[in-house]
């Protein structure tokens, strides 16, 4: 039988205007990890969750671009990133009806991302 491929995980790669301001809130604000900062290219870690950045001057990218984060515990991280000022004015904690608990946290570029919680899972 022949080896098929397999994905491993996957990376959102997120358009910036500046890759340390960026890398600066996911840190000070969304609790990650630095993982790089190349200048025009950098990174960011929070458990098995890896989100990259580009540098761009087009205002406009990141305000349509987002990622989906699944997580557990989902209130409790609403909970703190409430109390930071960052949730979206149209991502409050909601239950969807595909079977998920969603909210919405923007970036200061105004990239998108989505915690999901898939009920069954944590709280």
């Amino acid at each position: 039988m022949p080896n098929t491929p397999h994905f491993a995980r996957g990376i959102p790669l997120l358009p910036v205007a500046n890759v340390r301001r960026a890398i600066d809130f996911y840190v000070d604000v969304l609790d990650f990890k630095l993982a790089f900062n190349a200048g025009e290219y950098g990174g960011v870690r929070r458990d098995a969750i890896e989100i990259h950045f580009w540098r761009t001057a087009d205002p406009a990218l990141p305000k349509i671009s987002s990622c989906r984060i699944e997580v557990t515990e989902i209130r409790q991280l609403y909970s703190t990133y409430r109390e930071r000022g960052v949730i979206h004015p149209d991502g409050d904690i909601a239950a969807k009806p595909w079977g998920t608990t969603e909210f919405m946290v923007s970036d200061g570029d105004g990239n998108c991302l989505t915690f999901v919680e898939v009920f069954g899972l944590g709280s």
